[in-house]
C-alpha cells in the first residue's frame, strides 16, 4: 500500500513513519516545524500543497495524526485551533475521497466533558473546551463527508522517545534536573502508547475498519499515579511526585477529570 502521513514528525505520526518504512510500505511523511530526514515539509492548512502530495503520490490511505493538540493555547487561540483542528483536516479529507483515498483521522478522548468515564464510541459527545469542540467539529465533517473514514479517539499518549513534547519525556528530565513533579490525583483516564496505538491503527485499516474507534491502553489511571508509575521505573523516589487537584493549577482549558475510553468493538492486531 501506498501512504501519505500529515504529520510525520510527531509523536504518533512519527512511530508510524518508522513502523511503515520499516515494513518496506511506500510511505510520504511531511513535517511542518521539526524537520526529518526523508520527510517532506508541508503546511497541511495549504490546500494546494496538500492537493499537490495526493495527486503525486497516489496514496491508498492519509494519515492525519497532525494537530494542534495544546489544549490551553487552544483556549487562548481559537481561531488558530480551528485552522488547524477543523478546516485543515476537512480540507485534506474532501482531497484525500476525491483522489480515491481511505482517510485516517486522529482524535481525542477530550470529545467528552469527563462527568461518567471511561466513554464508548456510541457515547455522545460533549466537550469542555475549545480544542474538544473543534475536534468534535472535525469528526462530524468527515463522517458525514469522507465515506471511507477510519476516526481513532486516543487518551494521553506517551512513548519513551526522546521528545519534548512526550510527557514522559518531559517528566523524567524534570526529575533528573532534581525537580519535584506535581501530578494531578482527580484527572483519571486511560493512557495509550503510541507504539500500541499504531499497531492498532494499521490493523484496523487491514480490516477496512470504518467511523469510530477508541484505541487506549488497558489500565485507567489518575494523572499522580501515572507520573508515580513513571517516576518508579526510571528510578526515582515516589516523593519526588506531589499530588495536586486540577483546579489548583488554574489551567486555562477544563480538563475531563472522570474519563477515559473503551471500545466496542474487538481490536485483535
Amino acid at each position: 500500500m501506498r501512504h501519505l502521513i500529515i504529520g510525520a514528525s510527531g509523536q504518533v505520526g512519527g512511530y508510524l513513519w518508522n513502523k511503515l518504512s520499516h515494513d518496506h510500505e511506500v510511505v510520504i511523511g511531511t513535517y511542518y516545524s521539526h524537520p526529518v530526514k526523508n520527510q517532506v515539509k508541508c503546511d497541511f492548512t495549504d490546500t494546494a500543497q496538500v492537493t499537490a502530495l495526493i495527486q503525486d503520490g497516489k496514496p491508498d490511505v492519509v494519515w492525519i495524526p497532525a494537530a494542534l493538540p495544546d489544549v490551553d493555547r487552544c483556549e487562548r487561540e481559537p481561531e488558530l485551533s480551528y485552522l488547524l483542528n477543523v478546516k485543515a483536516p476537512s480540507r485534506v479529507g474532501e482531497v484525500a475521497r476525491d483522489n480515491g483515498a481511505k482517510l485516517v483521522f486522529f482524535s481525542t478522548d477530550y470529545v467528552f466533558d469527563g462527568t461518567s468515564g471511561p466513554y464508548r464510541e456510541t457515547d455522545i459527545p460533549n466537550p469542555l473546551q475549545v480544542y474538544g469542540k473543534h475536534k468534535v467539529e472535525a469528526e462530524e465533517f468527515l463522517l458525514q463527508n469522507v465515506p471511507d473514514v477510519l476516526v481513532i479517539r486516543p487518551a494521553w499518549i506517551y512513548s519513551e522517545e526522546p521528545n519534548p513534547r512526550n510527557f514522559v519525556f518531559r517528566i523524567v528530565q524534570q526529575l533528573k534536573d532534581g525537580n519535584k513533579v506535581r501530578a494531578a490525583i482527580d484527572q483519571i483516564n486511560t493512557p495509550t502508547d503510541s507504539r500500541d496505538l499504531v499497531e492498532r491503527a494499521l490493523a484496523a485499516v487491514k480490516r477496512g475498519d470504518r467511523g469510530i474507534r477508541h484505541m487506549v491502553g488497558p489500565d485507567r489511571l489518575s494523572r499522580y499515579d501515572l507520573t508515580l508509575k513513571i517516576a518508579k521505573d526510571h528510578g526515582f523516589s515516589s516523593s519526588m511526585v506531589e499530588p495536586i487537584t486540577t483546579a489548583s493549577l488554574n489551567l486555562p482549558a477544563r480538563r475531563p477529570l472522570n474519563g477515559g475510553l473503551v471500545t466496542i468493538y474487538s481490536m485483535g492486531v
